[in-house]
């Protein structure tokens, strides 16, 4: 038989479904199958004629049946567990033959987060983060987020195919109406103050990336039902940026916080490709897996969900990018961020909840929250002895009355004089931090593209800064441990030295720096590919443009829809390395910034064939 209407076969296959178990789904707002809705076209779409679906099949699809989804024109974009994809096609894709047991649109309703469902008045705005199909261009996301009535609140740190936005419920519901949007859930207060953060773009499945939507991917190292599971795990290389040791304590540490909660133990193990063994390491670029780290400010980790939803010995195998700035109990915190991927290797999805240690933001943990708690318990029996439980308190005696705490000192960052001007090819700085909370971390860059990390705190020196002919403009950047920053910025012109003979050679004009605030952002152009849509059968891609700025430009930076991320080589002409392609669409956005924080950005849609 050949269906090419989608709402007849929906039938058909529900019917054909009703007969045979079915395996169940793990999104936030389904259980199963059985409480679809409709089939209808969405509403509201800007590609007429093409849809997001979630097809469900007897049992993991195998290469075959992908190859015939794309032959078919249908693009998969991510795993569902258990057994679904999450993929864009045309409304009149046959999809016969294909050993279907259902396939279905989410409705509006299914992709609002729970936890907003309960929010406090419904005309009241608040802020959420909405994520889009890995397809959908960024553009046509800021012009449906506009057209519903919200109001973006630009953040550079949220993921690729993330906004965060403000509005009330109805303007909520309205967005989810609209094809191209996939889940919303709550933004933390830091996204929504615009804290420096980090994103965890997902762990990884033998059938792609998962998505906000997913709360477990499988039933965990038991099998179904609550049961207990034995691990190991073998460390290999740390990153040169922390004490090996200290760090394989804290990553041990973050392992033994799971197993305060659930039947699940983590002892060392003696090879890292025996089976239940994680094997954890901290790696640069490639590193054997597919999946490339990006470098410093990128993806700080990745790690792979248990089995049968990996295979061994990949399963839960914990990779962390060893050029990020790591630290012990600060920012880039080894603890916080393996006790997040810790939970992904017991096989939970990131949660909504931004007090959360699963939310998808990263942010300093010392311990579990009881969201987490509550979502690890889902999967493996709670402990015998549980920390969680209350115990009987002890007798009470008169206890002096704390002294309050002392008020935050704002952090200030003080640079000592420098020359305006200079013939010499590099300049050395110093300085000291005052105020803000723990040691601060003092970060240089310029705007001809080089960076750095300064020596010392409170009192910082940096040995050797490149200076370009002409106005080199200097970023200093202070952060505690907090999260407050300091910012200063220097123009140091290098000269070029007279010659000895001839008339002398003009030095290239130099931006004049603005009088107040700096708030231009640069212009960028993608020059090669010469379209926003390509479609190619190569395994990676290079991007290339230019950019220019009032002031000038720092970096050009990529970040890919699968994850990858980097920086562009050169500024006013720059270019890509090679972009990793996968089967399907990437989404490559590319952003120019300036020293003063201004961004613009562009991007393109890769299909690969």
């Amino acid at each position: 038989m050949f269906v090419r209407n989608a709402a007849y076969l929906l039938t058909a296959l529900w019917l054909a479904a009703a007969a045979q178990a079915q395996p169940p789904l793990r999104l936030k707002t389904r259980a199963s199958a059985a409480n679809a809705q409709t089939a209808e076209a969405p509403q509201n779409t800007r590609t007429p004629g093409r849809s997001h679906w979630l097809v469900q099949f007897a049992d993991p699809p195998d290469d075959a049946r992908l190859m015939e989804l794309y032959l078919r024109g249908a693009w998969p974009l991510s795993y569902v567990p258990d057994f679904a994809l999450s993929l864009a096609a045309n409304d009149d894709t046959p999809w016969d033959g294909l050993d279907i047991l259902w396939i279905s649109r989410l409705q509006p309703s299914e992709k609002i987060s729970p936890l907003l469902t309960a929010a406090s008045a419904a005309d009241a705005a608040h802020s959420v983060v909405v994520e889009f199909y890995s397809d959908v261009d960024p553009n046509d996301a800021r012009a449906i987020v506009n057209q519903a009535g919200l109001v973006i609140q630009e953040n550079p740190d949220v993921l690729v195919h993330h906004l965060l936005v403000s509005g009330n419920d109805a303007q909520l519901l309205a967005l989810a109406g609209w094809d191209e949007v996939a889940y919303i859930f709550p933004a933390s207060a830091s996204l929504v103050r615009g804290d420096p953060l980090h994103a965890c773009a997902g762990a990884l499945t033998s059938l792609g990336s998962v998505g906000q939507s997913v709360a477990l991917v499988g039933d965990g190292w038991d099998g179904p039902g609550l049961g207990s599971a034995a691990l190991q795990y073998v460390f290999g290389s740390i990153s040169p940026k922390v004490p090996a040791e200290p760090a394989k304590a804290e990553i041990a540490r973050a392992l033994s916080e799971w197993s305060k909660y659930v039947q699940v133990s983590f002892t060392p193990g003696a090879s890292a490709i025996a089976n239940r063994t994680l094997s954890i390491f901290f790696a640069s670029g490639a590193h054997g897996d597919g999946y490339p780290f990006d470098g410093p400010g990128g993806v700080l980790a990745h790690t792979f969900y248990p089995v049968p939803t990996n295979p061994e010995p990949v399963a839960a195998d914990m990779h962390f990018d060893a050029d990020d700035n790591w630290q012990l109990g600060a920012d880039v915190d080894v603890f916080s961020i393996a006790l997040h991927e810790a939970g992904h290797a017991l096989g939970l999805g990131h949660s909504d909840n931004p007090n959360a240690v699963m939310y998808p933001y990263y942010r300093m943990h010392t311990a579990l929250d009881q969201e987490d708690i509550a979502a690890i318990r889902s999967l493996y029996a709670a402990q015998n002895s549980d920390p969680g439980a209350p115990t009987p308190a002890p007798p009470t005696r008169p206890q002096p009355t704390p002294a309050p705490a002392p008020p935050l000192v704002p952090l200030a960052l003080t640079v000592q004089s420098t020359p305006a001007n200079t013939t010499a090819t590099s300049l050395s700085l110093s300085g000291s931090v005052t105020g803000g909370s723990g040691a601060a971390l003092v970060s240089w860059s310029t705007n001809f593209g080089f960076a750095g990390v300064a020596t010392g705190s409170p009192a910082w020196t940096i040995s050797s800064i490149p200076l370009n002919a002409g106005a080199n403009l200097i970023t200093l950047t202070a952060r505690d441990s907090s999260g407050q920053q300091a910012t200063q910025i220097l123009t140091v012109t290098r000269q070029q030295p007279a010659q000895p003979t001839g008339p002398p050679t003009p030095n290239p004009p130099s931006p004049t720096p603005p009088s107040g605030p700096d708030t231009t952002p640069p212009s960028l152009t993608i020059a090669s590919p010469g379209s926003t849509n390509v479609s190619t059968s190569a395994a990676s891609i290079t991007v290339s443009g230019t950019a220019s700025d009032n002031v000038g430009v720092a970096k050009v930076t990529w970040s890919s829809s699968t994850g990858g991320s980097g920086t562009a080589t050169g500024t006013a002409n720059w270019s890509t390395p090679p972009i990793q392609l996968y089967i399907g669409a990437t989404t490559i956005v590319i952003r120019a910034s300036d020293p003063a924080g201004n961004t613009s950005w562009r991007s393109l849609v890769v299909t690969r064939r």
